[in-house]
């Protein structure tokens, strides 16, 4: 595709691509590790203002933490950090 566009004359402008570092405290680790491993578990829909993010699937969310081995405390890790990125996912949706 990529030969294409150059035939054509077209440029596609990119975005490029930064690396954000961050620390994170060892005892913070698998919590977040649990967090990133549940990714593909938010329930969303869809109404009238765009995408509304409800929150993870907290069944299947249990599942993938004991999959992973995760520490007991990571579930209560997790929902915490759910509740800040639904402030930040539902952000200019509603």
């Amino acid at each position: 595709m990529k030969r294409q566009f150059e035939l054509l004359k077209v440029t596609i402008p990119t975005k490029p691509q930064t690396e954000e570092v961050f620390e994170v405290m060892a005892t913070a680790w698998d919590s977040l590790m649990a967090f990133l491993n549940c990714e593909t578990q938010w329930r969303i829909g869809m109404g009238m203002s765009g995408l509304i993010w409800f929150g993870l699937d907290y069944t299947a969310c249990k599942f993938v933490l004991e999959d992973i081995g995760a520490p007991r405390h990571a579930f209560a890790d997790l929902r915490v950090m759910e509740t800040a990125a639904m402030k930040i996912l539902n952000e200019g949706e509603r």
